[in-house]
């Protein structure tokens, strides 16, 4: 689809694929993330009518891609869209471009029959910026900083690194377990272990009687500190023993666990923990059937 707007851009739904490399060369101009990531998205998570652009004498000068993905709300699973690479070219901001792009996405994803879009704002102030597009309710998390001894880990359960899929079964069903989230599928999980390993992190699972019972998602970040992405298990032991393990796998005895904001309070015998609040994005409802995502957790986003 290809319509003009009043300043004679073209906005463009489902761009020609020889837009793919020109979007990318975009997206890392605005971005500067890694060959790595943007080889990674390109590549798995790329699609051109997930993509919106704006041309201005047939060059890219903005856009942004609708990322499909399943939200759960209480019991039930509804289409979402995740809204991610939201860029402009240096040279052509501050001309009102960005607002066109995302008035457009938001009548796109109605057409298409989302009910929530999620998004991660790259900075601070753009938070206000999509305030006016009605994405007014806040996706939090908390972080968790644990402080573990050298003999932490409970050596009643054995650990596997994550390489392949085949724990993705015990994955789904811990991240459903959730009252409010966005779903990962089998795809997604994959694509996660590989940026990962892209960052030198690394995704782990515990073991009881070679039978999963915790996993965590952990990336290494600057100052020689690592942090927790995500991690669920069955009882807490599961989590402090995962939690040791890796601390020992980097030789490390500090770090912060991303958890959803007011999670249920659980006993730490091993451990001295203090928990902090963080905006993280933000959800605009798109369709009056949902009435309430107060406590919407998105977690291991491609962001």
């Amino acid at each position: 689809m290809l319509r003009s707007d009043m300043q004679h851009n073209n906005i463009s739904q489902a761009p020609h694929s020889d837009d793919k490399q020109e979007i990318a060369a975009l997206w890392q101009e605005v971005f500067h993330d890694s060959d790595n990531f943007v080889e990674l998205f390109f590549n798995r998570v790329y699609k051109s009518e997930n993509t919106l652009v704006i041309k201005r004498d047939n060059r890219i000068i903005s856009a942004l891609q609708m990322v499909p993905y399943q939200i759960k709300i209480d019991h039930k699973t509804f289409p979402s869209a995740y809204i991610c690479g939201v860029c402009t070219h240096p040279s052509e901001r501050g001309k009102g471009i960005m607002n066109t792009l995302m008035t457009e996405a938001m009548e796109v994803m109605r057409r298409k029959g989302y009910v929530i879009s999620t998004l991660i704002p790259a900075e601070p102030w753009l938070f206000d910026f999509y305030q006016k597009f009605g994405y007014t309710h806040p996706v939090n998390y908390e972080t968790e900083t644990y402080s573990f001894g050298a003999q932490s880990v409970n050596t009643g359960y054995t650990f596997a690194e994550c390489a392949t899929d085949n724990y993705f079964p015990y994955f789904d069903r811990k991240q459903r377990d959730r009252r409010y989230t966005v779903l990962h599928n089998k795809y997604d999980f994959e694509t996660i272990i590989r940026d990962l390993k892209y960052d030198r992190g690394n995704t782990w699972v515990a073991l009881k009687e070679n039978n999963p019972v915790g996993i965590v998602f952990a990336k290494p970040e600057p100052e020689n500190t690592i942090s927790i992405k995500e991690i669920l298990y069955d009882d807490p032991s599961v989590k402090e023993s995962l939690i040791g393990h890796i601390l020992n796998q980097y030789d490390l005895r500090t770090t912060e666990v991303r958890i959803p904001s007011d999670p249920e309070k659980e006993t730490n015998t091993t451990t001295s923990v203090k928990r902090q609040k963080h905006p993280y994005g933000l959800a605009c409802i798109l369709n009056e059937q949902i009435q309430n995502i107060s406590g919407l957790y998105m977690t291991l986003m491609l962001d």
